[in-house]
């Protein structure tokens, strides 16, 4: 009977645990580790240090001594033809660097030729690959048509609308009845423009395979050749390399929403033979097949009908795939020839693009540069606005001398006129120009930077049209003067990579 009596307590528990409340304190223990246990894993997730590659390159400024490539000819800018100019053009650096301009059949005209007789007058049609949305003639160079031969899930009109935009232009081509008043009402240029960039960087590729740098740029953009081919000289073309001006981009979700940057399509980019195998390298399985699909396949889900523009869907790619920009801004420059705020940070320095320039701004620079190819120094932004200075006059009325460097007249000082306000530009030795906005507005701009500013007739301001703005402006001789001798240009850097100069 004795070996058949239950046991009043557990087997193998120490005396001390058969106390109720020590159970307790136990059990109060166990439940707290659980619910630390279930927290910590419903926390938010850390941010994950930012991987080497997603650190935008910060250089230093570059003292080597460049050379140019140009041959040395007689040149008469004012008389030579554009190919006169051209047979001093370094052609055998073209089997290094290939120019590709980026165009659309919807591109205003007066420009489109006026790039054709600058920045790409010197270039065969060999030597110049030109892209656009429509295979047409521009000169005697072909233009290709980038969007023709891309794969039939671009052509989802759900999720990319503007894809009608472009099988309607070609309908109309095949039809006739092109470059009428339906194309303009109908077809949206730069709607389509986004989705030529990721197809250009397979196509360059193609036709021009191994070439150490690939300049990409636009109609509206002007090139100081000798510069950029100077520039390029310090660079290791089978580095990964995206260069150009910065622009913010999109956000990265991944990376604690970290910002990127892309390089702005205007000012033009330029991207080496490294970052090009990179971008366009497909995975490839054990027996050789390619198990993803080519670049413009891989990313088409980013060209879609919110994205704003193919520049930066270009800049995500080339993140997304480790290579972030090189800002080199303000060599790169997003200015036109008459915006540039001529200062410390614009003198000095090389200047290798510009952007938004007017078809006489991109003719009469061309015969300029060719007119300077005999120096033995790069083109620095002083030596362009001695070519572009508005003859300096104390006044110029319709006239709006910029915006850039603005600051008002001391505040005890009264300024109702165009002539108070030169005086009060004259009695600050920091004010180099000034700006009178007259009429209803009355306001003086001081300005402590050089600029060209453009013409501007008086016109309505504010939405009942009621009130009237003219402009007047003016220069600082004196000022001008004393500023430029203090800038020393003697010693000529390159740029190093940076985006806090920018940004």
């Amino acid at each position: 009977m004795a070996l058949s009596r239950k046991l009043s307590r557990p087997l193998f528990i120490p005396p001390a645990l058969h106390s109720r409340p020590i159970q307790n304190i136990i059990l109060f223990a166990f439940c707290l580790i659980l619910l630390s246990v279930i927290l910590f894993n419903l926390r938010e997730p850390e941010k994950g240090p930012l991987l080497p590659y997603q650190i935008y390159p910060q250089t230093n400024d570059s003292t080597q001594h460049t050379v140019t490539e140009f041959l040395p000819a007689s040149i008469r800018p004012e008389t030579d033809s554009v190919g006169q100019l051209c047979d001093s053009f370094p052609r055998h650096v073209l089997s290094r660097i290939q120019p590709v301009l980026k165009t659309g059949h919807g591109d205003d005209k007066e420009r489109l030729n006026a790039q054709m007789d600058s920045t790409s007058a010197c270039f065969t049609p060999d030597e110049l690959i030109v892209f656009s949305d429509l295979d047409e003639e521009i000169r005697d160079h072909h233009a290709i048509d980038i969007l023709a031969h891309l794969p039939s899930s671009h052509y989802n009109a759900t999720a990319f609308k503007m894809w009608e935009e472009y099988l309607a232009q070609k309908e109309m081509q095949t039809k006739g009845t092109l470059d009428t008043e339906a194309q303009e009402k109908h077809i949206n240029g730069w709607a389509l423009d986004k989705f030529k960039f990721l197809p250009m960087m397979e196509r360059a590729w193609a036709m021009k395979p191994d070439r150490d740098f690939y300049v990409f740029y636009e109609t509206d953009t002007y090139i100081f050749w000798d510069n950029l081919f100077r520039f390029l000289q310090l660079y290791d073309p089978d580095a990964n390399i995206y260069m150009g001006s910065p622009s913010p981009g999109r956000r990265d979700p991944k990376r604690g929403d970290q910002g990127t940057l892309f390089a702005n399509g205007g000012p033009g980019y330029v991207i080496s033979r490294g970052a090009m195998k990179t971008m366009l390298q497909r995975t490839a399985g054990s027996h050789g097949q390619y198990i993803d699909g080519p670049l413009s396949m891989k990313f088409s889900h980013l060209n879609n009908d919110e994205e704003c523009c193919g520049d930066s869907v270009l800049g995500w790619v080339l993140w997304e795939l480790g290579i972030p920009m090189h800002g080199h801004w303000p060599m790169f420059s997003d200015y036109g020839l008459h915006e540039i705020p001529f200062n410390d940070q614009h003198w000095c320095q090389p200047l290798i693009s510009l952007h938004k320039t007017s078809p006489k701004d991109m003719v009469d620079l061309f015969r300029w540069e060719f007119s300077q190819h005999k120096t033995q120094r790069p083109l620095l932004y002083s030596d362009v606005w001695e070519f572009h200075k508005p003859g300096t006059v104390p006044m110029r009325e319709d006239w709006d001398g910029g915006r850039f460097d603005a600051f008002d007249p001391p505040p005890e000082e009264v300024v109702e006129s165009s002539e108070q306000c030169s005086r009060a530009c004259a009695e600050d030795p920091s004010c180099l120009q000034w700006k009178w906005e007259g009429r209803d507005r009355k306001k003086c701009n001081l300005l402590g930077s050089l600029q060209h500013g453009r013409e501007r007739k008086e016109e309505k301001e504010g939405n009942d049209k009621e009130t009237w703005v003219d402009f007047t402006s003016g220069w600082v001789e004196e000022h001008i003067r004393e500023w430029k001798e203090k800038q020393d240009c003697s010693n000529i850097k390159w740029l190093g990579a940076s985006i806090e100069r920018k940004l």
